[in-house]
């Protein structure tokens, strides 16, 4: 199927209840531009005014996201289910910030150790903008502007930082924020192959999407993965009648639930107890069974932890769970 080319006439900076400026049936494929995280295009060129929609006075115009995109029949009580089909960076250049008390690490953690003549005495961590050279061909991405004289270079691992829906009782929220209904989650497994499965709050579920990575660790820890434009292929769904709690992902070898608070701790209670709430069904194994194989078997990590709520991904794989188990969760697995 060709997918829908969806170049949005204004960006947001909040999840919320808001217009919708495209509408699709279940089952299209759509190919959404997305400008970097500080509002540039793959030109060069920045957002004007005119595409900015800014909701709330105090919204920070970062993280743009693309849409609401309204999915026909999507009512709540239904799950909505996004592929991400692709990922296309559509630029040579990627940038992370480098700042004072912008990472997870603090100042202390940062500053070079004594001994290290060409750094030590800063008494704070540097500003630096890094520039990465992006080779889509090669598949990296390489610092063009390192602080030393060595320019390390990455694999290309793109992403999509921001994905969600509009917030429950109609709240908004900001892209930089993440809850229930998605957000800025930054978790890298969001990258093709992935479905990611949404709740439906609101008629026509208004998904909305942007914050592309050409590669990033687990937990943001610098403030940043690297930092560009593209375009994401992705091909809605709706799973009717299968409500969710928080978003769920899954791709060809594991399953992800997402909890998201403001304690991290709690975040991950809240992903091992939607993974177990997904997996335990009636009839089928014991919940007490279930929890004891995750306990053996499953992983978890975070994704953005610079700013709470955190969200976290408990995960386990598709072939250490009993095929009862595979059968009875479909189609969340198909």
């Amino acid at each position: 199927m060709t997918p829908i080319d969806f170049l949005s006439s204004r960006f947001h900076y909040t999840y919320g209840a808001h217009a919708p400026t495209l509408q699709v049936q279940p089952g299209d494929a759509i190919r959404v531009t997305c400008p970097d995280c500080d509002n540039v295009m793959a030109d060069g060129s920045v957002l004007t005014e005119e595409q900015r929609h800014v909701d709330t006075p105090d919204a920070v115009q970062g993280n743009p996201l693309a849409g609401p995109i309204y999915i026909e029949d999507a009512k709540p009580g239904d799950t909505l289910a996004v592929t991400i089909n692709a990922v296309e960076l559509d630029r040579e250049l990627g940038m992370t910030l480098l700042a004072p008390s912008h990472g997870v690490l603090p100042d202390h953690r940062v500053t070079p150790l004594i001994g290290d003549e060409k750094n030590a005495g800063s008494p704070t961590t540097p500003r630096h903008m890094y520039h990465w050279q992006i080779d889509t061909t090669a598949g990296t991405a390489t610092m063009s502007n390192p602080v030393g004289g060595q320019a390390l270079s990455v694999q290309l691992d793109p992403f999509v930082g921001c994905i969600g829906v509009c917030p429950a009782k109609g709240c908004e929220v900001s892209s930089l924020n993440c809850g229930e209904f998605g957000g800025n989650l930054d978790l890298p497994m969001v990258r093709p192959g992935t479905t990611v499965f949404l709740p439906v709050n609101r008629e026509g579920a208004l998904l909305m999407m942007g914050d592309l990575h050409a590669a990033q660790g687990h937990g943001e820890v610098i403030g940043g993965g690297i930092e560009t434009s593209g375009k994401i292929v992705c091909t809605v769904g709706i799973i009717k009648g299968a409500g969710i709690e928080s978003c769920r992902m899954r791709d060809s070898q594991m399953l992800w639930a997402i909890g998201t608070h403001d304690d991290l701790q709690q975040a991950i209670q809240l992903a091992y107890a939607g993974l177990l709430d997904w997996l335990a069904q009636p009839g089928v194994v014991d919940r007490y069974d279930m929890y004891n194989l995750l306990s053996q078997t499953a992983t978890v990590t975070v994704g953005n932890l610079n700013e709470a709520p955190y969200p976290a991904a408990a995960g386990v794989r598709l072939d250490r769970l009993p095929d009862a188990v595979i059968e009875a969760i479909k189609p969340w697995t198909l």
